[in-house]
């Protein structure tokens, strides 16, 4: 029973951080060869939602989603089929290789909760499947970013888990942090490549003006990110109340990526690339435009996810907020990456973890304040509620 039990654990660890690894490698590849043909990919969008919205209801997976997920890591739900991960991982594919403003974690994340969940067996207990649930959503999220420490906060804060220390609450936070590193190692080893800038911090001046303007910029990220969860929703009423929106909407998203050259296409790494490397090139509407498009694509149906798209907002944001208020651009974008993404999320240490993980341990620090702040302000609002 015990041996058994250990085995399922490894399996499920090593299965999810082989198939993040692979996904996010040919993902990453699907978008390298299609970017150069959008001008002709993205007018047949209409055809993959058709076919995204008909698969998902053929197959009776419409109702599944992350809001499953967090409930099947804190409740009783039934186990999903094998093809739900298939045909979510297709659609997300089918949606990047088209030009659709989404992003990725989805299928990392729902993919490990559903083999997760499906690993356990009917001599299980039920907190032993909600952890099973919960270290495959971890392992995911760990396998595709590659950061095991914000992998681990992050799934346990957006299931609402309450940190407390009993013997097996610790137990299960050592196995969580444990699978989440070898996750990431192993998806690392397969290929997949990790994001990460070094931020130099040395010459900022920490003094009451920048302490001013950096509770400032944590406030405004705050509400980037209410305001991406806020227009997103509107936009899912809308089209619940009348399916031919979602029509116009995408219409709407077909002729702004014509206009804009297919800048606010897929993922938005584009965009990220910009903020670190050639800020210069970031306009002053970038992240409000892909805030809408992005909005527009998760909110009429298309697969993916949201976060990828969401550092790419907070960092173009950051660049703008930087160049205005004479702050270093690196830190205030870094910034960004991380608490836009958080505050759409009601997320409080995990932009932290994050900072460390993908901008090095001195900017970390710059981001404990403005992280409060969205414990503070951010009471409602995520897109995953």
């Amino acid at each position: 029973m015990v041996k058994n039990y250990y085995i399922r654990l490894v399996s499920l660890i090593l299965l999810i951080a082989v198939c993040c690894s692979v996904f996010g490698q040919i993902l990453l590849k699907l978008i390298e060869i299609t970017s150069g043909y959008y001008k002709y990919l993205i007018v047949l969008t209409p055809l993959i939602l058709i076919f995204t919205k008909f698969s998902n209801k053929y197959l009776k997976t419409n109702t599944i989603g992350m809001k499953y997920f967090i409930e099947a890591a804190t409740g009783n739900k039934d186990k999903v089929t094998w093809s739900f991960p298939f045909i979510l991982t297709l659609n997300t594919l089918l949606a990047h290789g088209f030009g659709v403003s989404v992003g990725r974690e989805g299928v990392a994340v729902q993919l490990g909760g559903a083999i997760g969940g499906n690993l356990t067996g009917g001599d299980f207990s039920k907190e032993k499947k909600q952890f099973f649930v919960k270290l495959g959503m971890i392992c995911g999220f760990a396998g595709l970013f590659q950061t095991p420490l914000a992998a681990v906060v992050f799934i346990l804060e957006v299931v609402n888990e309450k940190f407390y220390f009993t013997v097996n609450k610790v137990y299960e936070y050592i196995i969580y942090i444990i699978g989440a590193y070898i996750s990431a190692f192993v998806s690392h080893k397969l290929g997949l490549e990790k994001f990460f800038v070094e931020i130099d911090v040395s010459k900022v001046n920490i003094n009451l003006e920048f302490i001013f303007k950096l509770i400032l910029i944590g406030i405004v990220f705050v509400f980037v990110g209410i305001f991406f969860v806020v227009i997103q929703r509107k936009i899912k009423e809308v089209v619940v109340l009348n399916e031919k929106i979602s029509w116009i909407l995408l219409i709407v998203f077909i002729l702004v990526s014509f206009i804009f050259e297919y800048r606010y296409a897929s993922l938005g790494t584009n965009l990220i690339g910009f903020s670190f490397t050639n800020f210069e090139q970031i306009q002053i509407y970038d992240f409000i435009l892909k805030i809408v498009l992005t909005a527009i694509c998760t909110g009429i149906g298309f697969s993916g996810g949201e976060v990828t798209p969401l550092f790419a907002i907070g960092a173009t944001c950051g660049v703008i907020l930087g160049t205005y208020l004479g702050l270093p651009i690196l830190v205030t974008a870094a910034l960004g990456y991380c608490l836009v993404f958080s505050a759409a999320t009601k997320t409080y240490i995990a932009p932290i973890l994050l900072a460390l993980e993908v901008f090095g341990y001195k900017l970390m620090l710059f981001a404990i304040v403005p992280s409060f702040l969205i414990y503070l302000i951010n009471k409602k609002y995520s897109i995953y509620k």
